[in-house]
C-alpha cells in the first residue's frame, strides 16, 4: 500500500458524524453507501482518539460494532470492554 500523502478530516461536528455513520440520518440528497458510513465512523474514532476522549472513542467504537457487525474496522470492540480491557464496571 502506498501513502500518496492525501489527508482526511471531518468538517462537520463529531455528533453529526456520529449520527450519519450510525444510520440515523443523511448529511445530503443521495443515499449514502454503507461503506461511506463506516468511513465517516472510523474518522469519528479517529478524532475522539486524537483528542484524548478514550473513553468517548471506546463508546463509539462499540456502538459501531453493534451497528456494523460485518466491519472489520469494528470488530474487536466488545461491550463493556475498552482497549485495554474491561471498564465502566467500578
Amino acid at each position: 500500500m502506498q501513502c500518496d500523502g492525501e489527508r482526511f478530516r471531518l468538517t462537520i461536528p463529531i455528533e453529526d458524524a456520529f449520527g450519519f455513520s450510525m444510520g440515523e440520518y443523511d448529511l445530503g440528497q443521495g443515499q449514502p453507501r454503507d461503506a461511506m458510513r463506516q468511513l465517516v465512523g472510523i474518522m469519528v474514532i479517529d478524532a475522539l482518539q486524537y483528542a484524548e476522549q478514550w473513553r468517548v472513542a471506546a463508546q463509539a467504537r462499540i456502538a459501531l460494532a453493534e451497528r456494523w457487525p460485518d466491519c472489520p474496522a469494528f470488530q474487536d470492540a466488545k461491550p463493556g470492554e475498552g482497549p485495554w480491557g474491561a471498564w465502566g464496571s467500578d
